[in-house]
């Protein structure tokens, strides 16, 4: 199988997607990706990111292929699971303390966490595009909005509260098990409290 082969097999099982670091780990010279760019069949959306012209620009799904440790936070999160339909326009994501962006991605705000909490509340859900990204749960980011508070937009910290409250799969056990791993279970309780009342 030639070079030009084995970065056509890769793009059939990969959405579409090929990364220059990819082509560098299977010993394929990146020139081949400059040709096909050239030639017009593919795309450089990124320094080291190429798609075919077959694929649709999914920016969370792209932004998650290239910082595979980063998993989509606060209001981006809220977007992606739908529970609000303005789009963000800066990419909020989590990432433990000490991880370091090769090139750090512009228009992203970057939360650090200790590593014991980063994988706290990651679930698994499908872009517009059908493409699977990692963000946090509801009950992860109402314990992100309550730890940061004092940081967050007033408006939309109180519409999520509401929302959480109404919402119909709500998980109030995980929702605590979480607070209580992020040392702030009595103010979330306070706040559940208020809600009901």
């Amino acid at each position: 199988m030639n070079y030009i082969d084995k970065i056509n097999n890769y793009l059939k099982n990969s959405g579409g997607i090929i990364l220059a670091s990819y082509c560098r780990k299977e010993n394929i010279p990146t020139i081949y990706l400059t040709r096909l760019t050239k030639e017009g069949k593919l795309v450089k959306i990124a320094n080291g990111l190429y798609i075919t012209k077959k694929a649709n620009y999914d920016e969370f799904y792209f932004f998650q292929y290239r910082f595979k440790k980063a998993i989509f936070s606060y209001e981006t999160a809220l977007f992606l699971l739908g529970a609000t339909d303005k789009i963000p326009d800066i990419i909020d994501v989590t990432i433990y303390n000490n991880y370091k962006f090769n090139n750090k991605p512009n228009k992203v705000n970057i939360h650090y966490v200790n590593k014991k909490l980063y994988d706290l509340g990651i679930i698994e859900i499908k872009t517009i595009y059908g493409n699977s990204v990692k963000v946090y749960s509801y009950e992860r980011i109402l314990c992100d909005f309550i730890s940061h508070k004092e940081q967050m937009d007033t408006e939309t910290y109180i519409k999520f509260i509401r929302f959480y409250s109404k919402y119909e799969k709500k998980d109030i056990h995980k929702l605590y098990e979480m607070a209580k791993e992020m040392n702030i279970i009595e103010t979330v309780k306070d706040i559940m409290e208020i809600v009901y009342e």
